[in-house]
């Protein structure tokens, strides 16, 4: 017979299981994930901005005669 877990969440950083109310088990896991979206947040920012040299340089290269 299945056995039945109470209602529950997720860490949203660590996965652990929390009351449905809570989004973090703890300050550490809420400071973490927050440096972590930080981060990404950062590496985007950082692919678009090369991507756009990246193609303004294609684009000049083409009217440039060698």
């Amino acid at each position: 017979m299945p056995v039945r877990l109470p209602p529950h969440k997720h860490c949203l950083n660590c996965e652990d299981p929390i009351p449905e109310d809570k989004d973090y088990c703890s300050e550490e896991c809420m400071l973490e994930h927050g440096l972590k979206k930080k981060q990404g947040s950062r590496k985007m920012t950082l692919f678009y901005v090369a991507a756009a040299i990246a193609l303004l340089l294609l684009w000049v290269l083409t009217f440039v005669k060698f």
